[in-house]
């Protein structure tokens, strides 16, 4: 071939493969991706951790979240959005795997060297049994990134590692895991994605392909030193909301706050034209929102007493704040017309009649707004957090709270060690600031104790 004949060779090939992917979509069809992200989550960190994670990503994300909630104007992201209308309050939709494992065996039978980056929440990790390893995709194929679940991942590390003999429970999940892993493969394993799983967690973290995304993976300790050893054998990565929400660009972190929150309807609350700065009181209730079963006594209003009077007691100690609740995300909205699974048993006081009229009333008459129970505290610190100060009760979301953020927080007992872990040592270390008062009840009376640190 001359020269010349080459030289116009090489500009018909090169016109053809500009080409090839316009006339694809002109047929309907676009170029083959080989790469998802795929997003399973419940609750408020994981959401709001794989979205940090997937935001400015060029592949297609896929996401299903439990909370609804949870974003304002889930439109902003561009993910591709699963059906979430029956999402249980607590755990995984089996609907919803079931469908991401549909979709994911369609791409990988179309293309089996298609990969995954697959977002799930930590306790939740049957579901990437259930999508990966039960339908034989490759390990080489997909990355499951395991995410924290806020407090609640850290305590239950503890409850099941943190003692002497940690080791020994932790080498008897270890054993129980192959037996599962063979269960899977055989198709007779029973699975349970809308409970709590957390003796598979830490252990599937030790998978190559696995990886536990935590915001303070250093302060998972056990009093077992051998427990400690098999730690380093844990893919944990460091994965801080704050940090991962300042590394995106200006326009990634507005798209991620116009995800989150209607501005047009917070603002009001977060900014009052009266002069006073804003002080956000976190949680309802003790115990998160009332776990369990109450006794009579508290069911005839002793619940809601106290509610009253750790209230009085606030605004008399901060005179020159405006006082702004935002319920627990799990167990509350503000608005009376949500449905009683929306509510939760929390915001309702597990069935004491009249307390949600009570409380309502209650902060009607002392000019206390409140805040969408499901929008995630964290977001309203990165807007607002040169303008607020917050408290309360033991909650995830101090674990972004900014030093000297947090003035006080309310407790059952004068006992910093009663919080949710890790933060009794975020307090120690002095990640939260100088000092914080503790608010308890003592009697029918409330009383604090002032802490520097």
């Amino acid at each position: 071939m001359t020269r010349t004949k080459k030289g116009i060779f090489s500009i018909f090939l090169a016109v053809v493969l500009l080409l090839c992917p316009m006339l694809l979509m002109a047929c309907g069809e676009e170029p083959e991706e080989g790469h998802y992200n795929i997003v399973l989550t419940n609750a408020t960190v994981p959401p709001m951790m794989a979205t940090l994670s997937c935001l400015e990503s060029d592949d297609t994300t896929y996401m299903w979240y439990g909370r609804q909630q949870t974003f304002t104007n889930p439109e902003k992201l561009g993910f591709e959005m699963l059906e979430n209308n029956n999402a249980p309050s607590v755990g995984i939709s089996s609907e919803a795997v079931d469908e991401i494992a549909n979709t994911v065996l369609d791409l990988y039978m179309n293309d089996s060297s298609v990969t995954f980056d697959f977002y799930v929440t930590d306790y939740a990790c049957e579901a990437a049994l259930r999508i990966f390893v039960a339908q034989d995709i490759p390990t080489a194929n997909y990355t499951v990134h395991l995410l924290e679940d806020g407090t609640g991942s850290y305590t239950y590390f503890t409850q099941l590692y943190g003692s002497e003999t940690g080791s020994q429970d932790f080498e008897a999940d270890v054993d129980a895991f192959e037996d599962v892993l063979a269960q899977v493969k055989n198709g007779t394993y029973q699975y349970s994605i809308d409970a709590y799983h957390y003796d598979l967690t830490y252990v599937y973290a030790m998978q190559n392909n696995v990886e536990y995304m935590l915001q303070y993976p250093e302060l998972l300790e056990s009093q077992d030193q051998e427990m400690n050893t098999y730690l380093e054998s844990v893919n944990t990565v460091k994965a801080n909301l704050t940090e991962m929400f300042n590394d995106l660009s200006a326009e990634g972190q507005q798209t991620f706050k116009d995800a989150v929150f209607d501005s047009a309807y917070i603002d009001p609350i977060m900014k009052q034209d009266n002069g006073k700065k804003t002080l956000v009181v976190c949680g309802t209730s003790f115990s998160g929102e009332e776990f369990g079963s109450l006794t009579d006594e508290v069911k005839n209003g002793t619940a809601e007493q106290k509610f009253e009077v750790f209230f009085n007691q606030i605004m008399e100690d901060y005179p020159d704040y405006n006082i702004v609740i935002k319920p627990h995300p799990s167990w509350g909205l503000d608005d009376p017309s949500t449905t009683a699974n929306e509510k939760g048993a929390g915001w309702t006081s597990n069935d004491c009649e009249g307390a949600y009229e009570r409380r309502v009333a209650y902060c009607e008459e002392n000019n206390i707004k409140v805040l969408p129970g499901q929008v995630p505290m964290e977001v309203l610190i990165w807007a607002y957090g040169d303008d607020i100060k917050i408290g309360g009760y033991s909650s995830t979301l101090y674990m972004n709270a900014q030093p000297n953020m947090t003035l006080f927080f309310i407790l059952a007992d004068n006992d910093l060690n009663t919080l949710g872990q890790p933060l009794p040592s975020l307090i120690e270390n002095g990640t939260l600031g100088d000092g914080v008062r503790v608010y308890y009840p003592n009697g029918d009376q409330v009383a604090y104790q002032d802490y520097e640190f």
